[in-house]
């Protein structure tokens, strides 16, 4: 069956205007290939693109220096010019026929995770199948996968294939931001011989890595002696699990506990079996996050960013007692999941995200997390307003409502009380550099920035 040619023509026109996918975002602004679709733009990021996958860092500069000696080698045929030049050329040209010959023609799958944690290293491997007999030398994997967010810290640089074989690499690559990135479409390239001329192959496709806060455990969040939070929330239901009181079978699910089995059910259905227990409760808890900043605050880090040197550009960027609040909010949620716990609301300033449970405590934090990994800072005060009363009535269901303000004033006060003496148990927390020096309840902590971006205990 032959294809429509307006639909090819259509699709053609739609893939131009994506721009192409092995060219890295940094290039240029990355609004320019979501949003602004001008096929003026994307022409000159075609070309761009092009020339970058065909000519190597020394090709480029020659691109300079040869017609300079040919300029000067047409006034007279017995000067130096002459000879580089017809050097320069022989060189080229030796350069080009051999890496045609030698040129790579590769299976490559690239693996990797789709969620990481900011400030933790994590590993990407490749598989490599040489589809030739010739080897493939001086191979270079996927060099836009580094990022300015994405760094390289360990792994391969160029590596070599044997003719008809299969390889397997890997390399480590730490993210020194939170949010999500577009890694481009896998590449490998070979500049052999002279790395003048670049051979190339493309694989995998354009994906999406999501970098979580850095986070830890806070293991102070439940003392023994009983200090910040009960075992219990004021919300508290049954949920199956551990305890004297039978409740039910279940398939095996990898961790269980061999002494679990239920051997007469897993003798007649030849699969394994466990018993289930009833235990006594899972406890609800809501997180709210404050984003609000004064609107001259967001103009003046916006105009420090545009007039600052690309080098400095994240650390302008970055407002650390806002990165501090996001990393305690991740720190809280990844701590209530693993206990007995269901974060069934989650507040980043006025974007509220439930979370459903079915009567279990969820385990997976990750959709939490992925609505952390994307905050950023408002101009607009969620904890002012008409909006602020429908979002304490909301937090106030869950039971225990975690509170992490990055000011202090008279709306944040105002939506404290509002809060408190509702039969919720409220646990407020202010990151700040310095204590305020206005009075502070006696239920308000205070972290510094530094406190939370370096580990340790806090003081919850």
């Amino acid at each position: 069956m032959s294809r429509n040619p307006l639909r090819l023509i259509g699709d053609l026109w739609r893939r131009f205007l994506d721009g192409p996918q092995w060219l890295r975002e940094s290039h240029g602004l990355g609004f320019v290939f979501q949003y602004y679709r001008s096929p003026s733009l994307k022409l000159l990021f075609w070309a761009m693109a092009w020339y970058e996958r065909l000519f190597s860092r020394p090709m480029r500069l020659l691109f300079i220096v040869i017609p300079m000696f040919a300029f000067f080698s047409m006034f007279t045929l017995n000067s130096l010019a002459v000879t580089m030049f017809l050097f320069l050329l022989s060189l080229l040209a030796v350069d080009l026929v051999v890496g045609l010959v030698f040129r790579p023609r590769l299976s490559v799958e690239r693996d990797m995770p789709p969620r990481v944690k900011c400030g933790t290293a994590f590993d990407v491997s490749y598989r490599v199948r040489n589809l030739r007999r010739l080897p493939a030398a001086d191979l270079l994997l996927d060099p836009n996968i580094e990022l300015p967010e994405l760094r390289r810290v360990q792994g391969f640089k160029y590596v070599a294939v044997r003719g008809h074989a299969e390889e397997r690499f890997a390399t480590e690559l730490k993210p020194f931001k939170r949010g999500v990135f577009s890694i481009p479409q896998g590449i490998a390239e070979s500049g052999f011989p002279f790395n003048l001329f670049k051979h190339s192959v493309l694989f995998g496709r354009k994906e999406s890595l999501i970098v979580h806060p850095a986070s830890r455990e806070l293991k102070n969040l439940f003392p023994r002696d009983g200090g910040v939070l009960p075992r219990l929330s004021a919300r508290s239901v049954p949920r199956p699990g551990d305890s004297m009181d039978f409740y039910g079978c279940r398939m095996y699910r990898p961790g269980d506990s061999p002494r679990k089995i239920h051997w007469r059910a897993t003798a007649r259905y030849r699969l394994p079996i466990i018993k289930e227990y009833q235990q006594e409760h899972v406890s609800h808890a809501a997180v709210l996050l404050d984003t609000y900043v004064p609107r001259a605050r967001l103009a003046v880090g916006v105009l420090r960013a545009l007039f600052s040197l690309s080098e400095s550009l994240l650390r302008v960027r970055t407002n650390l007692t806002f990165e501090a609040a996001v990393s305690l909010a991740a720190s809280i949620a990844e701590t209530l999941t693993s206990a007995s716990y269901h974060v069934d609301l989650l507040a980043v300033g006025g974007r509220i995200t439930r979370f459903p449970t079915n009567g279990e405590p969820d385990r997976n934090c990750d959709p939490l997390l992925d609505e952390l990994a994307t905050a950023t800072t408002s101009a607009r005060d969620a904890f002012a307003g008409k909006g602020a009363a429908a979002l304490a009535e909301d937090a106030l269901e869950s039971g225990t409502v975690f509170v992490i303000l990055t000011r202090w004033d008279a709306a944040s006060k105002a939506f404290l009380a509002s809060l408190t003496g509702r039969g919720s148990q409220i646990v407020p927390v202010l990151v700040a550099e310095r204590v305020p020096d206005t009075e502070l309840p006696d239920d308000l902590r205070v972290i510094t920035p530094d406190a939370v971006l370096r580990g340790g205990d806090l003081p919850l």
